[in-house]
């Protein structure tokens, strides 16, 4: 039997192939990165919801971040934050209109020697750019008060920075690792006082826990 493909199929194969297409980028766009929708994360992770609300422009992506924001401050697993990842994306979609880098949410404090780790040196703080690769130096914030609204962080950052146009690379596992040696070689992290001390305060942390960390989150891409 020979089929005859005629204009009238041709119009409705492209209108099938249009639907389809519409269906995929509106299901893309309204899809949730996986970095919000499970606690494990790597390098890779990270860039891929970056660039997915690179994508999507930045009143979109304000929309949808906030619609991601919690009133309390861990999601419903309990374990990981889903406010603290919405301040990791504004760290990396968000550049200062001027010469002071953008300041970190008040969130909190992590694991970390702040005391050693100025703007200067770490201005993305708790994000780092090394080679091409963006790291998070540590998860999980302690709070003696009350923690700031991730929509109020959202819109500081609207209002004082640039939002990002162009995606950022997401990086192999061996272009990872290799950022990942990079940063530790850095003089911004050999400058670090992991025990240090000061008027009515002090502390002692852990440089490998912390540099396992990071390294797990290119280890971990596959």
């Amino acid at each position: 039997m020979r089929l005859r493909f005629t204009i009238r199929h041709l119009l409705w194969l492209t209108a099938l192939v249009a639907l389809g297409t519409a269906w995929w980028v509106v299901h893309s766009r309204n899809s949730v990165p996986r970095l919000f929708q499970e606690k494990a994360f790597t390098a890779a992770s990270l860039a891929e919801a970056v660039n997915h609300f690179v994508d999507l422009g930045e009143e979109q992506a304000v929309r949808k971040l906030s619609a991601l924001a919690l009133d309390t401050p861990t999601d419903v697993r309990g374990d990981w934050s889903s406010n603290e990842r919405i301040g990791w994306m504004c760290r990396v979609l968000y550049e200062s209109k001027g010469a002071n880098p953008l300041r970190q949410p008040y969130f909190g404090g992590l694991d970390l020697p702040y005391h050693t780790m100025l703007d200067t040196s770490w201005p993305l703080y708790p994000v780092a750019l090394s080679g091409s690769t963006y790291f998070v130096l540590s998860e999980g914030y302690s709070l003696a008060g009350v923690a700031e609204d991730p929509r109020e962080y959202i819109e500081y950052c609207r209002q004082s920075g640039v939002f990002r146009k162009k995606r950022i690379a997401v990086p192999t596992r061996t272009q990872a690792l290799k950022d990942a040696t990079t940063l530790g070689q850095s003089v911004a992290w050999k400058a670090i006082k992991w025990t240090d001390s000061g008027t009515n305060w002090s502390y002692t942390l852990s440089e490998q826990e912390t540099w396992t960390f990071i390294q797990n989150q290119a280890e971990m891409i596959r």
